[in-house]
């Protein structure tokens, strides 16, 4: 893509517009925006002033693009990046991420602060963030998305931005919606139904209220997909001579439906006359065909091994929201409001369809269920046991329920004192989430169940109920031997339920004033100042803690002596709370006015100065500046520093455990390990410094036209990440031994052992203030409406617009030392925080007195697997992709009444995402970039608005 062309084009005129953006516009472009409050500064001005570039993003536009909720359609705009939702559900349940939580410039879902109507929304997940599902959407009037630093206008958080969602609080009448959406593929169905209203009960009195209910099935059936149900992956070493290249139709060696006795390792079962034999359907124990090797040393394809079914691909989502508000007027300088909100918010998505990854484990040849010849032949050989893996399909499949139920509360008072305008409130915000983990493996069963023996009657038994009577006297016996062996009392036996809860409180009372301090021969000098005070509370409780392992007593297992009670969903308790005291101070001071060459020279700046509980006080600042040499010429310049503080549970989270694949090279052993997570109370504040310059063009004799084009360079340092795991055991490895991160790599025997018994019995990752990160980037838009009786008698009008971003640089740094990792152009999955490096939408908006017809094409760029050279793909490229999305809508009447009947069409055109396989377990992925990617297809939606 030329960009010196593209730039060129912004400045030439009409004829460059013939592709462009009528959804979305800065408010450099945003016409039909007459005053915009919200600008990136607390001052109220006009938007086109604002030295701070503000996307404005009406309610009918994103409706246009994205009919099924405002959040879907934000993440349409190019400046948002892998974001979490429910059509990216991943993998596990340790965190709830299946809601919409928006990503600002990809650069972290934490780093940017959600505000309603500019007041903090309480965060409703465990780390601080916000599912925006729960914003009361029809009566969003527009969405302000401040592409900057923020902190020092509206707090802490807002180091990429705000997304601040503006009300209609003054709507009166009734409006609603009934729509419903299917994809190609007969499924994903969607329901959406709301309704408003609003009245002035008396000439002082005004009340609101809506309802809205929205219902989404997902897609849980991978094989209605191109290339869905191939099992493909990538695999190898990264090497020159092993490149990571894809696989079709893999699986895991060590694994089979029925069962395997293993051969992966050349330790595992070694000199057993049976190994690498595996059992049929029917208990029949035949070889085990390997296949081919990947590259990756356990999983091959062409085998008899096992692969992960049923994961979703997208998930299913219900919500609901409840609004009310009251609005009433004391005086006409003293208004008073209160509003109340109720939302919730389900998602559910099954993570591993076939039951559950069993692993290895050890089976002892008095075991009944085995067939009499497989014990003769290994007692005779002289084993009394052997080492098994297993993926159980015949158990219930895994899969996670969230339900996210928030309550929040808005009082205060508002009005003005002379010339100033002032207003003061106090919130309250109730989230509650539960997340669910079905069809988890209950550890302490599996190895009771699986230890089977023949009981004095003559019945098969539990080993347990005859040497530890009274320990687990319940315990049902389980045959693993044959796919579909396991009987549903089996199964209900070894397979049972985590669940963790999560409760925060947050209570803010803030209060603001703002207006004019005097004249200058420029203008008038504006202010704004205000202090808040917040408090935050953070409890989390959990059946299954990491921190109380269950007891091995009376058990014969092959495992280390730390056993979760799931084999998954171990999730830890989490308690804390802190306070956070605030003050700040804008001021808008117009320079010069009406000069040779100066048409207007005006400045902005704003302090804010934030004292937390925890890690103390912290001072962040802006400093803006507009310029207009003429009239429809205009230059911006913003420098800032902002920051965002440890989230509550960063701070004060308990232990949480998963088990997952490790390689480690200290004992060139690579296999499950116990991975553990905790927060740290020694946390600080993150730091941002952002600088943009832009221009904003909008030419008198163009009517209609306007564009911007904006430059943004953000560094953050003492970022708050987790030190990997694979990074510890690295930089152990370097010290010999010697480096504190070798505590987080917990071994049975010291350190000079380096044999496969010397493997890691858990491994641990904790947040510290140790990394950076550095973006810096172009956003550009334009605009142009054009009056089409200039070409023929007609009332009808065309809106073409164009909003774009290029990001050539995110690079991040793990540490100090540590050499930088180029994320900009990256698969976010190889590459934490990989992102396009261009993307843009073009749109085209044709009216005509009832019939609305909108057309949007959504480029988004090429990718690389991974831009470090070390590590070798055979295939490096994901290529761009340009989906095509359309509206039609036809306004009638009916009795009296305002109807618009629509229909969207999203990926008209029906493309495939590009194809790229994870590099992940085989069955477990769809080959695609789920966080950036369209994987539903084309996808229709119909219903109809009313508003009377």
């Amino acid at each position: 893509m030329n960009y010196h062309r593209l730039t060129t084009a912004l400045f030439v005129g009409a004829s460059t517009l013939a592709m462009a953006n009528g959804a979305f516009a800065q408010s450099a472009a945003a016409q039909d925006v007459e005053e915009v409050i919200v600008t990136g500064s607390r001052i109220v001005s006009d938007g086109t002033a604002a030295p701070t570039p503000v996307t404005v993003a009406t309610t009918e536009a994103l409706a246009k693009s994205a009919p099924a909720s405002i959040p879907d359609g934000l993440n349409q705009l190019p400046q948002f990046a892998n974001s979490r939702s429910a059509g990216n559900p991943g993998a596990s349940a340790t965190s709830p991420a299946a809601g919409n939580y928006l990503n600002l410039r990809g650069i972290g879902v934490i780093r940017g602060l959600v505000l309603l109507d500019g007041q903090r929304v309480p965060p409703t997940s465990y780390d601080g963030t916000v599912d925006t599902n729960i914003i009361p959407q029809l009566l969003v009037q527009r969405v302000d998305v401040v592409t900057g630093g923020a902190s020092a206008a509206y707090g802490s958080d807002a180091v990429s931005g705000v997304i601040n969602f503006i009300l209609d609080t003054k709507f009166t009448g009734v409006k609603g919606v009934a729509q419903a959406g299917i994809s190609d593929y007969k499924d994903d169905a969607s329901w959406r139904f709301g309704i408003a209203a609003g009245a002035n009960i008396t000439d002082k009195l005004h009340v609101l209220f809506s309802a809205e209910h929205y219902e989404r099935d997902g897609i849980s059936d991978n094989a209605k997909r191109p290339n869905g149900d191939d099992n493909w992956i990538v695999a190898g070493q990264g090497t020159a001579a092993n490149p990571i290249r894809a696989y079709r139709d893999t699986a895991y060696i060590s694994a089979t439906y029925g069962t395997v006795i293993n051969n992966n390792t050349a330790s595992m079962n070694a000199g057993n006359p049976l190994r690498g034999y595996h059992f049929l359907p029917n208990g029949q124990l035949v070889p085990f065909n390997s296949g081919i090797p990947t590259g990756t040393s356990n999983y091959s394809y062409n085998s008899d091994g096992a692969a992960i079914v049923g994961h979703a691909l997208t998930g299913k989502i219900i919500t609901d929201q409840l609004f009310g508000r009251i609005d009433y007027e004391v005086s006409p300088d003293i208004k008073l409001f209160a509003q109340l909100t109720f939302a919730e918010s389900f998602n559910r998505f099954n993570t591993v369809g076939s039951g559950t990854q069993l692993g290895d484990f050890r089976i002892f040849t008095e075991n009944p269920f085995l067939p009499n010849g497989v014990r003769q032949t290994m007692e005779a050989a002289g084993y009394t046991s052997f080492i098994g893996g297993r993926i159980g399909r015949d158990l219930d499949y895994k899969w996670v329920n969230t339900l996210n139920d928030v309550y929040t509360f808005l009082t205060g008072a508002e009005g003005n004192l002379g010339d100033y305008r002032w207003k003061a409130t106090y919130g309250h915000g109730d989230s509650r989430v539960r997340v669910t983990h079905f069809g988890n493996l209950i550890n302490r069963n599996w190895y009771a169940a699986l230890d089977a023996v023949r009981g004095p009657n003559g019945n098969i038994v539990c080993r347990i109920t005859q040497t530890n009577p009274g320990m687990q006297d319940d315990c049902i016996p389980i045959n693993i031997f044959g796919d579909g062996a396991v009987t549903q009392a089996q199964n209900d036996y070894v397979m049972g339920v985590s669940q963790y809860q999560i409760a925060q409180k947050m209570d803010v009372v803030s209060a603001e004033i703002s207006g004019e301090l005097f004249t200058l021969p420029a203008g008038v000098v504006s202010f704004a100042t205000g202090a808040e005070y917040r408090k935050q509370e953070l409890h989390q409780t959990t059946n299954s803690d990491p921190a109380s392992p269950v007891s091995l007593v009376g058990l014969r297992t092959n495992v280390n002596t730390y056993l979760n009670r799931t084999a998954s969903t171990n999730v830890g308790k989490a308690d804390g709370e802190y306070n956070i005291k605030e003050v700040f101070v804008e001021t808008q001071v117009p320079v010069f006015k009406d000069l040779p060459f100066v048409y207007s020279l005006d400045v902005n700046a704003a302090a804010r100065y934030t004292d937390y509980s925890t890690s103390g006080g912290v001072t962040t600042w802006k400093i803006g500046v507009s310029y207009q040499p003429i009239e429809e010429l205009r230059f911006r310049y913003t420098r800032s520093r902002d920051i965002r503080a440890p989230t509550l549970y960063e701070l004060f989270a308990g232990d949480s455990a998963g088990r997952g694949p490790f390689n480690d090279i200290h004992t060139n052993v690579n296999q499950t390990a116990i991975s553990l997570s905790s927060g740290n109370p020694n946390l600080t504040p993150e730091e941002g410094n952002t600088y943009t310059v832009g221009v904003v063009w909008q030419p008198r004799y163009i009517p209609g036209f306007s564009a911007s084009l904006d430059y943004y360079n953000i560094e953050i340092s003492d970022v708050i990440t987790n030190i990997s795991t694979t990074f510890s055991n690295e930089e152990c490895e370097r010290s010999n031994g010697t480096s504190p991160l070798c505590a987080n790599i917990v071994r049975p025997g010291p350190f000079s052992d380096r044999s496969p018994n010397n493997f890691p019995i858990s491994v641990r990752s904790t947040p510290f203030n140790q990394a950076m990160a550095y973006y810096h980037g172009i956003d550009y838009e334009a605009a142009y409406r054009l009056q089409l009786d200039k070409f023929y008698d007609t009332e009808a009008t065309l809106d073409l617009r164009l909003i774009g971003s290029y990001n050539p640089t995110r690079k991040t740094k793990t540490t100090a030392t540590a050499a930088p990792v180029q994320a900009a152009g990256a698969d976010p999955r190889i590459v934490n925080g990989g992102a396009p490096i261009d993307r843009f939408n073009v749109v085209a908006n044709y009216t005509d007195g009832p019939l609305s017809v909108n057309l949007q094409a959504r480029y988004i760029g090429k990718l690389k697997r991974t831009n470090d050279p070390a590590l070798v793909f055979a295939d490096n490229t994901i290529p761009d992709i340009t989906y095509v999305d359309t509206t039609v809508t036809y306004k009638f009447e009916v009795a009296g009444r305002d109807l618009d009947a629509f229909i969207t069409i999203n990926n008209l055109f029906n493309r495939a995402p590009p194809f790229a396989p994870a590099r992940d377990q085989p069955g477990i992925s769809y080959p695609a970039v789920l966080a950036i990617h369209d994987v539903v297809g084309r996808y229709y939606t119909t219903g109809i608005r009313f508003k009377f």
